[in-house]
């Protein structure tokens, strides 16, 4: 289990180990408290899948079913992965 306020400024990487950015803040289901989805803060320049989708002001939104671990940092699956069977 992780506490949902352990990860804002968490670090946030892909499986192959390219960095996207900080945990900037975080959505929950209200039914079910599940996380929903990160919202990570990363330069708008940076090279990411294009199939992720941006907030207004430019974070990007990753979907709760996309996070592989959390430790030290975020581990998540890129859209594209070719292990997609989740």
């Amino acid at each position: 289990m992780v506490l949902a306020s352990s990860l804002p400024e968490k670090p946030v990487i892909r499986t192959d180990g390219k960095a996207l950015g900080v945990v900037h803040n975080l959505t929950m289901e209200i039914d079910t408290g599940e996380l929903a989805t990160l919202i990570v803060e990363t330069d708008p320049s940076d090279d990411v899948p294009e199939t992720l989708e941006r907030t207004d002001d430019g974070h990007l939104r990753v979907p709760a079913d996309r996070v592989d671990g959390v430790g030290d940092q975020v581990v998540v699956r890129p859209p594209d992965s070719p292990n997609d069977q989740r």
